[in-house]
């Protein structure tokens, strides 16, 4: 029982650091999203604002989003039409990443990696995906779906 209830708190732990956010938090897609979408062009002051937080020399769920995700022609294509899109990839050793890089990283409070946020027009956070295994498709719905939120 006195396990049980270790790993219970455990998992509680887990749950409320990795599941925060602020604003909305509008829910990641659920189902596996295989088809294309059409992308829209956005005039880039309406734009809505994404920050991924990574670590593509050290971090196998960061390898793995790069390679499935952030490196495809569908997400190149996404990212050049609808989003501003920002990438900030920390070193293993902190201590050679840019500092405004970690004082991004400590703003935003992020503790894993990768961490993906959407964001408003002032730069506060709508919602947060923590890690990776998703297709492109469920990102960019994700994302879409803090359209009606968005305010520039």
């Amino acid at each position: 029982m006195g396990k049980f209830l270790i790993f219970l708190g455990i998992v509680t732990v887990c749950y409320l650091t990795f599941n925060r956010g602020s604003g909305s938090n509008v829910a990641f897609p659920k189902i596996i999203i295989s088809t294309p979408t059409e992308v829209k062009n956005t005039p880039t002051e309406d734009r809505i604002r994404v920050l991924l937080f990574t670590g593509t020399e050290w971090c196998p769920a960061c390898i793995q989003l790069e390679s499935s995700v952030i490196s495809t022609p569908a997400w190149k294509e996404f990212a050049a039409g609808e989003i501003r899109f920002l990438a900030v990839n920390i070193p293993a050793d902190q201590s050679k990443a840019k500092s405004k890089d970690l004082a991004m990283l400590r703003t935003y409070g992020v503790q894993a990696f990768p961490t993906m946020l959407v964001l408003d027009a002032k730069g506060d956070e709508l919602s947060r995906q923590v890690g990776a295994g998703a297709p492109v498709e469920n990102y960019k719905e994700w994302i879409r779906r803090h359209a009606s939120l968005y305010k520039s």
